[in-house]
């Protein structure tokens, strides 16, 4: 971890938590883990810090909290893959409303490669080769409703290449 003047926040979270693991033999934890992570903080230092956390304000921290002390961002935290540690910049029902959203894209993409594996066509594929599409009732001059009154009269092929092709675009 590098020097800086808050990393000490980070002893005061592993003191919180280990205090919770370890019991009575944590401020050996804690040391230990200082000394491997913050080789240049003083000895003192984390002693107070540690003191500060277990005798004088000892409390459970929350998820949220706990990610506020780590100063956790919610980006961080997605890349990482924590989901026991909140995030400052983003609230708890904030999370959960995100959170809901990946589900349901997710839920709609393998449901959409289920119906796909199953040979239903997507919606843009079907769109282009319906009947509704080729408006075949306008060659004849007529409303849908009277073409399929008529029974869905179709042009010969003949009439077709006949017929005015500006008249079967419009």
């Amino acid at each position: 971890m590098p020097e800086a003047d808050d990393a000490l926040i980070y002893v005061e979270v592993i003191a919180g938590l280990a205090l919770v693991e370890f019991k009575e033999e944590f401020v050996e934890v804690v040391l230990g883990w200082a000394a491997r992570w913050l080789p240049w903080a003083r000895k003192a230092d984390i002693e107070d810090v540690i003191y500060e956390r277990t005798k004088v304000r000892f409390s459970d921290l929350s998820a949220d909290a706990l990610g506020h002390a780590l100063h956790l961002s919610y980006a961080e935290r997605s890349a990482l893959d924590i989901r026991t540690i909140g995030a400052f910049d983003v609230p708890k029902q904030k999370r959960a409303k995100l959170q809901k959203e990946k589900r349901r894209q997710r839920d709609r993409s393998r449901k959409e490669e289920q119906r796909r594996a199953a040979g239903a066509l997507s919606r843009a594929d079907y769109l282009a080769n319906s009947f509704s599409q080729a408006r075949p009732w306008e060659a004849f001059g007529i409303s849908r409703r009277t073409w399929e009154r008529r029974g869905k009269p179709m042009l010969d092929p003949a009439t077709i290449s006949i017929c005015d092709p500006i008249s079967l675009a419009a």
